[in-house]
């Protein structure tokens, strides 16, 4: 096939260069998914720290008056306290499950990549 728009020979895709993957998704790198994963557990570990100082404020937060205005004040301080609380959890857990996923991967002798969704809290 003659050097032109449809000629795979010498092309700067890595898939259309001889030698090269056929497959839509290139090659897994273990070690690289592995490092991903030691690195989204420690993400989801400081998820899990800012829930428990999220926890620790609303447990430690009291009104500072005794007017129906503090008691409303504080009232929406710890229900936003409990909702970023919730927030970190959430995020956590899903920060973790995809550190799982990603070990998975690794270990898998297949290399179809991940095609998985990632959730997503709201």
């Amino acid at each position: 096939m003659p050097e032109g728009r449809g000629s795979r020979i010498d092309s700067d895709t890595p898939g259309l260069r001889p030698g090269g993957f056929a497959t839509r998704n290139p090659p897994k790198r273990p070690d690289r998914l592995r490092t991903a994963a030691d690195l989204l557990d420690q993400a989801a570990a400081t998820d899990d720290k800012a829930a428990g100082r999220f926890a620790e404020a609303r447990v430690d937060s009291t009104p500072f008056g005794i007017s129906a205005q503090a008691r409303e004040l504080a009232a929406r301080w710890a229900a936003a306290l409990a909702a970023r609380e919730a927030d970190a959890r959430v995020l956590g857990d899903a920060t973790s499950d995809l550190a799982g996923r990603l070990r998975m991967a690794a270990e898998s002798p297949r290399s179809t990549g991940f095609r998985g969704r990632i959730a997503v809290a709201p």
